[in-house]
């Protein structure tokens, strides 16, 4: 559970008399749905003091009783079929791909949304768009509770930083400085990694994407109990009418025509019991120089190999 927050103030005031709100565009099955910022009426829904409370009937969400004694439900496209996304307010529904940030809206006026390299939308929580100590919930804005310490207030979410108890009160913490200097990049803060990154963002690209070798600052390297790669310092590129091809990695990397200066490639090997998992995609914001990240994933992994994902960034200047 992330972040329960005790409800014993609010059980002896009054708990559960506060409706909580939902946002408009949800109404096409079919479509993602809009930020209005137009506060609807769901009903008179009382606020939580357990998890069971918070159980909105849709299949794809966690629901959970988080700080304030609110209910967050927390999207898990996972649980969807293929092509298909989680919203909290609708359920399972069509997704759509992107090509630009506007088509990737939520319905949550306090998230950051970004169409990224592969024409995926992400939307990632941002506490600064909310009041005064509100914090952004899978619902969008709400009051933050009362408290008697600091571990009332931990709702256990890295990229909202570290909320305290000030007077009775819990108060938000300070939301991580994720801003770059790229303009074609997203500055988002990674709760799976627990870091800034900077996804390349689609139809962004000034530079073209050249054939060639290049050479990566930072080297790549990883390593686990299934092996270990590089230190990979300089990747070629293959670059057609169709297609883009990289060698470098271990295995050769692959994808579809570049669009717009940006460019992403996949590939795969299997190696010490796991499935190795590449991607590397960046956007080239001038001839001969482009910014990107790698991803290392696996699959079929032993668990007592401790492999896990690693990501990061990488700028590639053409040779």
């Amino acid at each position: 559970m992330r972040g329960f927050a005790f409800c014993w103030l609010l059980a002896a005031v009054h708990c559960g008399s506060e409706p909580p709100t939902r946002f408009v565009g949800a109404a096409d099955a079919g479509a993602a749905p809009m930020d209005t910022g137009v506060a609807v009426d769901a009903g008179s829904v009382p606020a939580c003091v357990r998890q069971s409370d918070c159980d909105d009937h849709i299949a794809c969400t966690d629901d959970e009783c988080v700080i304030g004694g609110r209910c967050e439900h927390t999207p898990v496209s996972a649980r969807c079929g293929a092509d298909q996304r989680c919203f909290p307010s609708q359920g399972c529904a069509a997704m759509r791909s992107c090509t630009g940030s506007a088509a990737c809206d939520d319905g949550i006026p306090c998230t950051q949304d970004l169409c990224v390299t592969g024409g995926v939308c992400q939307n990632v929580r941002d506490d600064s768009r909310c009041g005064s100590g509100m914090a952004c919930l899978a619902t969008g804005c709400a009051a933050m509770g009362r408290c008697t310490g600091d571990a009332d207030c931990n709702d256990r979410v890295f990229c909202n930083g570290v909320e305290r108890c000030a007077s009775g009160a819990c108060t938000a913490g300070t939301v991580p400085n994720c801003t770059d200097s790229d303009p074609c990049t997203g500055d988002i803060c990674s709760e799976a990694a627990g870091r800034c990154d900077h996804p390349a963002l689609m139809m962004c690209g000034g530079g073209a994407v050249m054939s060639g070798t290049y050479t990566l600052a930072p080297a790549i390297a990883y390593g686990c109990g299934a092996g270990t790669i590089g230190p990979i310092s300089q990747v070629a590129f293959a670059v057609s009418a169709g297609a883009v091809s990289i060698t470098g990695f271990p295995a050769t990397l692959s994808g579809s025509a570049p669009m717009g200066g940006m460019f992403t490639a996949t590939g795969s090997e299997s190696r010490g019991g796991c499935l190795w998992r590449y991607t590397l995609s960046g956007s080239f914001t001038v001839d001969g120089r482009f910014m990107g990240t790698y991803n290392i994933a696996f699959d079929s992994c032993v668990a007592t190999l401790g492999c896990f994902a690693q990501f990061g960034e990488v700028m590639g200047t053409r040779r």
